[in-house]
């Protein structure tokens, strides 16, 4: 039975190689994202969003589903197209937006946000940063995953990057 436990417990110390099949895990640098078909940015914006496939500007989306913007270097008084084209992703970065701080909802004797400040309503989301000898202008994508309580808030997964970019652009994740 010491054999048995002792076995056990020397395993467990172990390096094993595993595949990591996480869905939530950040696409790593040296992706590329695919743009298929030409998308405009409005005059006086510097982003186009897509969600769920379908191309919007920011006061059309639901900010409770996950969603991707193309962002683009300079602001115009004129619609600006980024043409079908491939970027390379050069720098992978978080991002979290705090949205909206709640007050402590006080339930009996007891607050419910013991910190005094509230809880806050955040988003968080990556930013993935292009270099494109072609198209400099255009930055990066930035992909947000659904608003919601800082404990509960997500950035979004690759396969709900996919969706939100639909068939206007495809993400080709480095291994």
């Amino acid at each position: 039975m010491r054999w048995i436990l002792l076995l056990c417990l020397l395993t467990a110390c172990s390096q094993t190689y595993q595949v990591d099949t996480d869905p939530y895990n950040l696409p790593a640098v040296g992706t590329r994202v695919v743009l298929k078909k030409p998308v405009t940015i409005e005059p006086g914006t510097t982003r186009l969003f897509l969600q769920q496939g379908e191309p919007m500007v920011l006061s059309e989306f639901d900010r409770y589903k996950p969603n991707c913007n193309f962002e683009i270097s300079d602001l115009s008084a004129v619609a600006q197209v980024i043409e079908p084209d491939g970027f390379l992703v050069i720098k992978v970065e978080r991002l979290m937006v705090e949205v909206v701080r709640r007050r402590d909802v006080v339930t009996g004797l007891l607050p419910v946000g013991m910190d005094g400040q509230g809880t806050p309503m955040v988003t968080r989301g990556i930013h993935l940063w292009f270099d494109s000898d072609r198209k400099a202008d255009v930055m990066r994508l930035t992909c947000r995953g659904a608003f919601g309580d800082m404990w509960e808030a997500r950035p979004p997964s690759i396969e709900e990057i996919r969706a939100a970019l639909g068939e206007y652009a495809e993400l080709v994740v480095a291994i």
